[in-house]
């Protein structure tokens, strides 16, 4: 059964690659700027609504870390991912569609995640003010766009 990745999986296994190690390297360049406080929530409009330790960033990257190991597993998995309708998992097209949404999902967490760090970070130094209005809908967009794609594309087969 060829379940292999197609180019544009991975131009996003790169994208998520880039975007783990571009959270990564910003924490650790701009560590010792931070103050001890930090932006740990923020409301529905971005802005910052609890202040914590410094420290929840490093959680905030293992997290992040943890999240993009759990998916690049996942990916091999694809018997596992719930979908809101009955599909043939045996069939190598349905498993290379469901093997592709992993990889988009994944690319739009480790996105999203590079965003949340440096926001954070920007917020905590006085150079943001949160995450801004636009971060919800535009992650609400992202997340959304690849389930609609892959839903639609897997409920024409």
């Amino acid at each position: 059964m060829d379940t292999g990745r197609s180019i544009f999986d991975w131009i996003l296994e790169g994208v998520s690659a880039v975007a783990l190690l571009a959270a990564g390297g910003d924490v650790a360049l701009h560590w010792g700027i931070l103050p001890q406080r930090i932006p740990v929530r923020f409301g529905p409009t971005g802005s910052p609504n609890a202040w914590g330790d410094r420290n929840m960033l490093l959680f905030l990257l293992a997290t992040t870390i943890v999240m993009a190991v759990l998916l690049t597993i996942s990916e091999s998995y694809q018997r596992l991912i719930n979908i809101p309708m009955k599909v043939d998992r045996d069939s190598p097209a349905v498993r290379r569609l469901l093997r592709s949404l992993v990889i988009a999902m994944k690319a739009v967490i480790m996105v999203s995640s590079v965003w949340i760090i440096d926001l954070t970070m920007r917020t905590a130094v006085g150079e943001a003010n949160g995450l801004g209005r636009v971060f919800v809908p535009v992650f609400l967009a992202a997340v959304g766009a690849p389930i609609i794609y892959y839903v639609v594309k897997l409920a024409r087969l």
